[in-house]
């Protein structure tokens, strides 16, 4: 099945921010979100995957400094 790379940057306060997302494609013909999915008819909902597997996180960057959110935080504001 088909699944989801989402790379992040991670900063000092532990937030972390998409950078980056891309579908690795199982090039499965039964796989309903593959380009290679069978075109012809079918019935997918009951012979095709129609779940994508986990995504997969990777941490790319990290930040020495927290993120903009709780960077901008003032006087408990």
């Amino acid at each position: 099945m088909c699944y989801k790379i989402i790379q992040y940057a991670e900063y000092s306060c532990s937030h972390q921010t998409v950078t980056r997302q891309q579908v690795v494609d199982c090039r499965k013909r039964d796989c309903r979100f593959s380009p290679s999915h069978q075109t012809g008819a079918h019935s997918c909902g009951s012979t095709c995957s129609q779940t994508m597997l986990p995504d997969q996180g990777l941490i790319m960057e990290q930040f020495s400094n927290p993120c903009r959110r709780c960077g901008g935080v003032m006087n408990g504001h």
